[in-house]
């Protein structure tokens, strides 16, 4: 295959595939969603055809039922881990991957339609898999920053106001996880409404009431551990609670507590769908323990690697951290005689700023491993050269399936609240260059 620029790619794939629809491109053994998604034009999404645009939240079960099974049968794509892998997976991928260099890989992985397009011949099923989209809600009329809101990110104001946006406060709020309070202010200066803000961080709750007071808002901080019983008597019926990205167990808590409270409205931005206790995530919903996908933390971390685009700083440092992770790799089983890959913790970046055989003794010392007193920097930066470009194959392939696998911990989420007797609502609810994390599951019950 001899594509050498981004714009080939999109080019020759698209010139020799037909506009994708869900009908065109999937397994005709799958039912089509007729009577559950509706076909909607986005001229951003032009190059792969008309999306299908999931409207109402009335009849999950069907369209979970089809991405699980999809899901299930692609699992070999999605669930390696490519650190682990010395090799490419994947037989009938090997030509194309091995056609595109490293300019070209990083290219398509930060493209999504170009990538999809690189992939509608190769993984028909997934990529019209991806024209189930979520609808856009409510944005914010303006931006406008007051001044209580100095030092908040731009990216993160505009969060808050678009999440804002979506609210009606009818009921008093509770906010989990709150932070300073920043959303629970907003929305008590906007509406007026009695906000109670649940935050664990004793010096955020003293900034937040000290914020309320000179704004003289009926907004009250709870200072306490969200994953304790007593954060579960928060909840109350007449009540809307409020989560803007709140982590993996966090926000499972959030559901739980409400559901159980019959709290009368929910908003929940879900967020890190890792951190959950246990090793496994277990669904929610009953349909999602029937389909149970046996999601592990590595695999729970896969939507998360979707980033914002951060510029050519952020692409340098992305290669520099994922060379040195595979560079000590190297070095480690040497050390230990093992083959076996070694997983490093997250880091400050900083570390990045100062040479390899640094970052090396300090990840030696989080392993517990013994310190060589000489590092040959160059000889493992070079043993690490042929593996990042095996990595980059495999997470090219890989990434296909992080919306795919975050729309059906969604679902699952949606599917529960249903079970419990609420109407229920997803989209966006606010733009991708503010946050990949810009999904917003929003219930009510009478």
């Amino acid at each position: 295959m001899a594509l050498h620029t981004l714009d080939n790619i999109k080019g020759a794939i698209l010139a020799a595939t037909p506009p994708l629809g869900y009908a065109d491109t999937v397994d005709p053994a799958m039912p089509t969603l007729e009577t559950r998604l509706c076909r909607h034009r986005r001229p951003s999404y032009a190059d792969t055809g008309d999306r299908v645009i999931i409207r109402a939240m009335s009849d999950l079960a069907e369209p979970f039922r089809q991405l699980s099974t999809l899901l299930h049968r692609t699992r070999g794509d999605w669930q390696h881990t490519p650190f682990a892998c010395r090799e490419l997976p994947w037989p009938e991928l090997t030509p194309a991957l091995m056609a595109l260099d490293e300019a070209q890989l990083d290219a398509l992985d930060e493209d999504d339609v170009a990538a999809l397009a690189f992939f509608a011949p190769l993984r028909p099923d997934t990529v019209a898999a991806h024209h189930y989209r979520l609808p856009e809600l409510e944005r914010a009329a303006d931006y406008a920053t007051p001044r209580w809101s100095n030092g908040i990110p731009g990216r993160k104001w505009a969060q808050i106001k678009d999440f804002a946006a979506n609210i009606t406060a009818e009921h008093p709020i509770l906010e989990w996880c709150a932070g300073k309070g920043h959303l629970g202010r907003l929305l008590a200066q906007q509406a007026a409404s009695s906000v109670t803000s649940l935050e664990w961080n004793a010096d955020l709750c003293r900034q937040g009431e000290q914020l309320a007071e000179q704004l003289t808002l009926d907004h009250h901080f709870v200072c306490a551990d969200a994953l304790s019983a007593d954060a579960a008597r928060l909840f109350r019926p007449e009540q809307q609670a409020l989560a803007l990205h709140a982590c993996g167990e966090l926000h499972l808590r959030f559901l739980r507590h409400a559901a159980a409270a019959g709290t009368r409205r929910l908003a929940l931005s879900p967020c890190c769908y890792h951190l959950i206790d246990g090793e496994r995530y277990r669904p929610l919903s009953t349909a999602g323990r029937q389909q149970d996908l046996q999601l592990d933390r590595q695999s729970l971390r896969l939507p998360l690697q979707q980033q914002v685009t951060g510029g050519e700083r952020v692409r340098r440092l992305r290669h520099i951290e994922l060379s040195w992770r595979l560079a000590f790799d190297e070095l480690q089983q040497q050390l230990t005689g093992s083959r076996r890959y070694l997983p490093l913790p997250s880091f400050p970046k900083r570390l990045l700023s100062g040479d390899f055989a640094g970052f090396a003794r300090w990840a030696c010392e989080q392993k517990a491993l013994p310190v060589p007193d000489d590092i040959d920097s160059t000889r493992w930066l070079q043993r690490a050269e042929a593996r990042r470009l095996l990595v980059k194959r495999i997470e090219l392939v890989r990434h296909r399936y992080r919306y795919l696998l975050e729309l059906w911990l969604l679902l699952d989420r949606a599917l529960y609240l249903e079970e419990k007797g609420y109407r229920v609502t997803l989209g966006t609810f606010t733009a991708e260059s503010n946050t990949p994390r810009r999904y917003l599951l929003q219930a009510s019950r009478s």
